[in-house]
């Protein structure tokens, strides 16, 4: 055996080593009442029916060892009653870091999750400061004061942002990861959690494959709000090939998610038609973009029945994937500025005329 074949061999048996080697150890109790259950701990990302982690209880008890190749977050979730019910309240998070101890108590529908991991208490005390400081005003916030509502949720997700600013954690890196994977139009806050860690937490565990996560997520080119609309090819009701941004560049654009088996979509595409007569003339732009599977003939007898007057384009079974990047399978509504920046994203045709007002004062 010669010099350079012990050295590969070395190499290949140091990287073996090097896996799996962060583990932690969960002692888990279920309270004396609670109603049976079915656990599973799973990875953050896979699917809880393909775990082979299922704790067994004695004496409502369990305990097991849970192993990563690094420091990662898992998962705790009563699969039976997601079975049973098709959902359960019964879930929480944990992170596998090496040595740790986790406890976990499941006292009727609520996980109480403790370690001895020094990334998740980073976690859990951002999770504690906010419930001191939030908890008290939401319990005493009336559910039909919508504006209350909106001014503490934006005030907590405020605080958050200058929390995670003030104290780097993984716990962020984690969000983030999670939040890009399951992006959704409505995340108005994704886009300066992105501007946070550009800035800030890309040399925080610079080789821990999250950031991989992250870089292969931005790519996808998801339209988040506060940022450029990324351009992408659909086509035209004659299935002409051509780019989006030849309908809103340097225009301010109304992009009308739809489809033709979604009774709300078209219910709001009508509602916003008055809009968009009223402020065509002072420079709005409006093009709808229509998801749409097998053929586009419902679609046709839709624009037709109801009159849209804008431009109507098509994804048909999700040839581009459009659907996806703008993170809805439906519904939805971008507002572009002249620059190409998403403004807004209207979770009503109420909010959109609201938005409106402010660009376009006086209503004349």
């Amino acid at each position: 055996m010669n010099k350079q074949t012990i050295i590969t061999i070395l190499l290949a048996l140091a990287a073996m080593a090097g896996q799996g080697q962060v583990r932690c150890h969960v002692i888990g109790t279920v309270a004396e009442g609670t109603t049976s259950v079915e656990l599973r701990i799973y990875r953050d990302g896979e699917d809880p029916k393909d775990s082979t982690l299922r704790p067994v209880l004695k004496n409502g008890r369990f305990e097991c060892d849970v192993e990563d190749a690094q420091i990662e977050r898992w998962h705790i979730v009563d699969f039976g009653e997601v079975m049973e019910k098709g959902m359960t309240l019964r879930s929480g998070e944990f992170f596998v870091e090496g040595g740790a101890t986790v406890t976990i108590q499941l006292d009727g529908d609520k996980f109480d999750i403790q370690s001895t991991g020094k990334e998740y208490q980073a976690w859990h005390a951002r999770e504690q400061a906010a419930e001191e400081k939030f908890m008290s005003a939401y319990e005493k916030l009336d559910e039909n004061d919508k504006q209350k509502m909106a001014e503490l949720e934006n005030e907590y997700h405020e605080w958050t942002l200058d929390y995670y600013k003030a104290h780097p954690m993984l716990g962020f890196l984690f969000e983030l990861d999670g939040q890009l994977k399951g992006f959704h139009f409505n995340d108005t806050g994704l886009a300066a959690m992105l501007d946070i860690y550009h800035r800030q937490y890309t040399t925080l565990y610079p080789d821990h494959p999250v950031h991989q996560r992250i870089a292969k997520q931005e790519a996808v080119g998801y339209q988040i709000c506060g940022r450029k609309y990324n351009d992408y090819d659909v086509r035209t009701m004659d299935g002409q090939q051509v780019c989006a941004s030849e309908y809103y560049k340097g225009k301010l654009t109304l992009v009308i998610c739809w489809a033709s088996w979604c009774s709300p979509c078209i219910r709001d595409a009508c509602d916003i038609i008055p809009i968009y007569n009223e402020y065509r003339n002072r420079g709005l732009n409006v093009f709808s973009l229509a998801h749409e599977f097998k053929s586009t003939d419902a679609m046709r007898k839709a624009i037709e029945r109801h009159a849209f007057p804008w431009p109507c384009l098509v994804d048909l079974d999700d040839e581009f994937g459009v659907f996806h990047k703008h993170g809805t399978q439906n519904s939805a509504l971008f507002l572009i500025d002249r620059d190409g920046t998403i403004i807004a994203v209207p979770n009503s045709v109420e909010e959109l005329k609201a938005k409106l007002e402010e660009i376009f004062p006086n209503n004349k």
